[in-house]
């Protein structure tokens, strides 16, 4: 592969196009890139929503890297947590969700508020990336909501421990990253039959506060309902998130479950959103932000 033509774009390429997509293909969404600034109407939360324990026990799993297709991610982080919200809870957070969304036009309330789904190519730069991602989605920024499914998640035992601290990565010099918060920003995704989202690379989302930097390295994925092999409510069938090996010739799926979440590190993880066969498939993702600590001690060396 050929790197970019050297041209001075304000702003960073993110990894997952860098990584995959071959240049004519990353040159086209530059060339279709509009800034883009999501507006939410306002939405009564319940004080009740999601608060406290979820009501089944959750159950945190490995995603078991070292005995699947693909060993290689052995040492990467990717978990699932089982019964963070419960089938009922999922489908409110949609219809809250549903509720934020402003139409596409103005003074036709019967448009859709279900948007194509773009990538973002910077902060606040996006473009469409037909063949390569297609879905719908409502973008909600709630600090509120994203806090409450984060304490839901910290149920399971050891995920708080396994995600306070990254060290020190190659081109930050001295420091470590030290976990801030959940990120406000929540893109919820529906794929109907013959949509998907091909294999890529989840790329940072940062920005600096104080002077100091925040940046995420972990995505988090929460499904809002089940296959239909699962519930006899749904109809969907495919859909699953699969990791890859970087010649796509195998993999391990991670299977749509309601109420269950998926968090996994964005760095080095190949991975799809496979095709939607029957039905429809409704996710949330968000990040988990970091902070930059500098390492005192090395750094006055």
């Amino acid at each position: 592969m050929r790197p970019l033509p050297s041209v001075a774009y304000p702003f960073a390429i993110p990894r997952r196009f860098v990584c995959q997509s071959p240049v004519h293909y990353r040159m086209a969404h530059l060339q279709k890139a509009r800034v883009v600034k999501h507006k939410s109407n306002e939405v009564e939360i319940p004080n009740k929503f999601l608060q406290g324990p979820s009501p089944a026990p959750v159950e945190l799993k490995p995603v078991p890297f070292a005995s699947s297709p693909v060993p290689e991610y052995k040492k990467c982080f990717a978990v699932t947590i089982d019964n963070v919200l419960s089938p009922e809870e999922c489908a409110q957070l949609k219809q809250l969700a549903e509720q934020s969304a402003l139409p596409a036009a103005k003074g036709d309330p019967g448009q859709s508020v279900w948007r194509p789904a773009t990538v973002s190519l910077a902060t606040g730069l996006e473009a469409p990336a037909p063949g390569y991602r297609e879905s719908d989605r409502i973008v909600w920024d709630s600090q509120e909501i994203t806090d409450r499914l984060w304490a839901r998640c910290c149920q399971a035992e050891g995920l708080k421990d396994q995600l306070a601290v990254m060290r020190h990565r190659s081109g930050q010099g001295p420091g470590r990253w030290e976990f801030s918060h959940i990120n406000k920003r929540m893109r919820f995704l529906r794929y109907s039959p013959g949509q998907y989202f091909k294999p890529h690379c989840d790329g940072p989302y940062y920005y600096e506060e104080n002077g100091t930097r925040f940046e995420t390295q972990y995505t988090v994925h929460l499904y809002l309902n089940d296959l239909a092999e699962v519930s006899s409510e749904s109809e969907l069938e495919g859909g699953a998130t699969s990791f890859l090996s970087w010649d796509k010739q195998r993999r391990i799926d991670v299977n749509p479950r309601a109420g269950s979440v998926l968090i996994f590190q964005h760095k080095g993880l190949l991975h799809a959103g496979n095709e939607v066969l029957k039905g429809e498939k409704f996710t949330v993702r968000t990040d988990l932000l970091y902070k930059w600590v500098e390492d005192e001690a090395l750094g006055a060396a």
